[in-house]
């Protein structure tokens, strides 16, 4: 199994692809939508990076403003739609139709955060979304996104399918030196490459949980 650390460390994505054995399962089974909080909306400008811990400070209160005034979304919620209509279409599991939310990444956590009578939980989280850039002089700026999606049964608390977009650049993010292509007319441009990195995420998280 090939293991993909994230955030210097601080997650950890194993790819395990649901199995035949419990596939056969789902069927009528209520799976519950659970979403991770996402952690902070990053906005590395040009400097930051040079500032130390302050940097970090001030990449995080970027962010969050540019997020919160621009109406920025967590696509988490859409990735977890997307997979619970292949549970329900393929498998047959029933998706039930309230969507919760967890403080964190922790099994028992995203378990208690189901409805009663869920017998699986669908775990979706934001890992990581930004404006970044590599810190060199002249490095452009681009939209990066990561997230995990995890499958969690919820009488044993195994996760029995996990999957996630660790993503490298391909050359068809878009890419500018100039920060304020990004922000400008309420982060478009971030809401429409979030959107492409989300639709790439979806596939190969897709592919690595429940294949296909």
């Amino acid at each position: 199994m090939v293991a993909a650390a994230l955030l210097a460390g601080c997650t950890i994505i194993e790819p395990s692809q649901l199995t035949e054995a419990v596939a056969a399962q789902l069927r009528g089974q209520p799976v519950a939508i659970v979403i991770q909080a996402p952690p902070t909306f990053g906005a590395m400008k040009r400097g930051d990076v040079a500032l130390g811990p302050l940097g970090i400070v001030l990449m995080a209160e970027q962010g969050e403003r540019l997020r919160k005034q621009s109406g920025i979304q967590d696509p988490a919620s859409d990735i977890a739609t997307a997979l619970g209509d292949v549970l329900a279409g393929r498998h047959g599991a029933v998706m039930l139709p309230d969507v919760s939310r967890a403080r964190d990444d922790g099994i028992a956590t995203l378990v208690a955060a189901a409805p009663p009578g869920a017998r699986y939980v669908l775990a979706v989280g934001t890992l990581q979304w930004a404006i970044a850039r590599i810190p060199v002089p002249h490095a452009p700026y681009n939209v990066q996104y990561l997230a995990r999606a995890r499958l969690v049964d919820v009488r044993t608390s195994a996760v029995v399918a996990e999957g996630g977009c660790l993503q490298m650049p391909d050359g068809t993010e878009v890419e500018s030196e100039d920060y304020a292509r990004f922000t400008a007319n309420d982060a478009e441009l971030v809401k429409t490459e979030l959107a492409r990195r989300v639709d790439r995420c979806l596939h190969v998280i897709q592919r690595d949980m429940l294949g296909g």
